[in-house]
């Protein structure tokens, strides 16, 4: 059965994975990259006859976009609670006045951010809101990276790919160690070089009978 089209997508969308730290599309190019890399999983999941290797992924992928939700919308609202409350306490951009002949100062909403000491200030006592988000944030990206492991595994299992079995196996590690800010996503950019290796490394064409005769 033929995997050169999940190679290739595969490969493709590991390597665009790795363009979130592009400024302004670099976003945009991740989600196709989820995209595409999703496509091969679903392909190859399909000509090896077993469901769970998309099935896990794909919740991986769920849990890593609630992940990035939860996040998002958890900084709203202590921009809403803490920080939005107090702009009319602050004038950090005082030289606008000089230049703003249309009245633009006025349609922007964080026009008078706080600066940061005041902010830290604002959150004093509360601190166990962030705390609580963070953490929520940290265990769906655990739970995330198990299913992404699990799924490497069992293509690894399929195909005989070791560097599936290492790309999943740092993604999960990287994943636990989020919490220590650059070092989890180091380990899961390496993760990432792994899998892109690992797609490029499919062969053509999947051959059950032989893969059952090694494996037995």
């Amino acid at each position: 059965m033929e995997l050169k089209q999940a190679k290739i997508l595969g490969g493709l969308g590991a390597i665009f994975l790795l363009c979130f730290i592009i400024p302004v599309i670099g976003w945009l190019l991740s989600i196709v990259g989820i995209i595409l890399t999703a496509i091969s999983i679903s392909q190859i999941s399909k000509i090896v006859k077993e469901k769970s290797i998309f099935n896990d992924y794909l919740v991986s992928i769920i849990l890593y976009f609630i992940s990035v939700v939860t996040a998002i919308i958890g900084f709203i609202v202590l921009a809403f609670k803490f920080v939005i409350p107090n702009l009319d306490k602050f004038d950090s951009f005082k030289n606008w006045n000089r230049f703003d002949r249309f009245g633009v100062r006025n349609l922007h909403p964080f026009r008078n951010l706080p600066q940061i000491r005041e902010f830290l200030t604002g959150l004093n006592g509360k601190i166990w809101i962030v705390l609580l988000i963070l953490a929520i944030v940290w265990i769906i990206l655990i739970v995330a990276g198990l299913f992404t492991k699990n799924s490497f595994d069992k293509i690894t299992e399929k195909i005989k790919i070791d560097n599936f079995k290492v790309a999943g196996l740092l993604i999960f590690i990287g994943s636990i160690l989020t919490i220590l800010f650059g070092i989890g996503f180091i380990i899961i950019l390496i993760g990432v070089i792994f899998q892109i290796v690992s797609f490029f490394s499919l062969p053509d064409k999947y051959e059950e009978t032989q893969n059952n005769l090694t494996t037995g």
